[in-house]
């Protein structure tokens, strides 16, 4: 079935307009539940998946790997929920992560910032100058985490199918227009498409396990999947994760073949 993967700006009312799409479908509508399921699945807390996505890394950070990290546990349960098809997912970059599966349908929902100001002010009870602080913390964030793991500009609107604003638009036009798109033919599965998801479902899970286990923890593998053959690529310090890159690889469901091209900096003496 055909994904509706969506993203908004803070007081745009996307989340509301989303939530209407999927009742009106009869489909799942899924935000929070990302985040639960993955704090659940590999064992961290959501209060750090949530600064994953919609904090602005501070400059140790950077330096890091821990935000790389929820990202990829973020990105392994966003793909769990598209391949159930018939959902609209918001946020946790659903719409940059699923883009490359053609019957996703991605839109991004905005608002002039004095429109959003007004609104964020009524459902918080705040202050001009408190309701500023919230827009801004949340956008700004948001906009830093997408230029962190996809090298992009969160307000382009070439990166989505359908732009609304809703300074102009009503709740119930935006949802008419998502409707409208949701069931045109270019967006409907194919054999294809409905591939090229397994295939990136299966390499966000590959890589989500890695990153999980202690003894691979600290590897960046690359991981492609087709029709389940996973192969592994990029550099590792020595042999000995190389072998256990390929050993815990072949414990995920759905991993038929194992190609392992890592190349190990330091091989064994003897």
């Amino acid at each position: 079935m055909t994904v509706v993967a969506m993203t908004r700006e803070r007081g745009s009312l996307g989340t509301t307009i989303g939530m209407e799409v999927a009742k009106r479908l009869g489909w799942e509508f899924v935000q929070q539940d990302i985040i639960r399921q993955a704090a659940q699945e590999f064992e961290v807390s959501e209060e750090d998946l949530i600064r994953a996505v919609e904090e602005r890394p501070g400059f140790f950070e950077r330096l890091g790997h821990a935000a790389r990290k929820q990202f990829i546990f973020l990105a392994a349960e966003v793909f769990d929920f598209a391949a159930r098809g018939g959902v609209v997912i918001m946020g946790r970059f659903s719409t940059l992560l699923l883009r490359p599966v053609s019957h996703v349908l991605t839109v991004r929902v905005c608002a002039p910032l004095e429109v959003r100001l007004g609104r964020v002010m009524e459902r918080h009870a705040a202050g001009r100058e408190r309701a500023l602080r919230i827009i801004k913390a949340y956008d700004e964030g948001v906009r830093a985490r997408v230029g962190e793991f996809f090298d992009a500009d969160w307000r382009d609107p070439a990166l989505y199918d359908l732009t609304l604003n809703t300074g102009r638009l009503s709740v119930e036009a935006g949802v008419e227009q998502v409707l409208a798109l949701a069931q045109r033919a270019e967006f409907r599965p194919t054999d294809a498409s409905q591939q090229h998801l397994a295939d990136l479902h299966l390499a966000a899970r590959v890589k989500a396990v890695l990153k999980a286990r202690p003894e691979t923890t600290r590897l960046d593998v690359d991981v492609r999947a087709e029709a389940g053959r996973v192969t592994l690529l990029g550099t590792v310090p020595a042999a000995r994760e190389r072998e256990a890159a390929e050993r815990v690889t072949r414990t995920v469901a759905g991993v038929r073949d194992l190609h392992n091209q890592l190349v190990a900096t330091v091989m064994p003496t003897r």
